[in-house]
């Protein structure tokens, strides 16, 4: 795709490429001059403590369910499992 800057050195993105106004990009120069645009979503800070490696980590161990599933396909099994549950608390 040839773009072409106006006076004050700006592009137009078409819209195909789904960057909206108001979208932030990060603007990367490589080393052999080829310019990158890449779209980010601001994290706020009072957040980036879940995206250290650690607390990812603990969040993907956390959705691993060690226990198997249990279907249940009848109302005698589905008052078995209640009741264990209620044994439990």
């Amino acid at each position: 795709m040839l773009l072409q800057t106006d006076a004050r050195r700006r592009i137009t993105l078409p819209p195909s490429i789904g960057i909206k106004p108001g979208d932030a990009i990060n603007l990367e120069i490589l080393d052999d001059g080829r310019i990158m645009l890449i779209p980010v979503e601001a994290v706020p800070r009072h957040q980036l403590w879940a995206w250290t490696v650690e607390a990812k980590q603990a969040i993907s161990d956390s959705l691993s369910d060690p226990s198997p599933s249990i279907e249940i396909t009848t109302s005698t099994q589905a008052a078995e499992v209640a009741k264990r549950w209620a044994d439990e608390g």
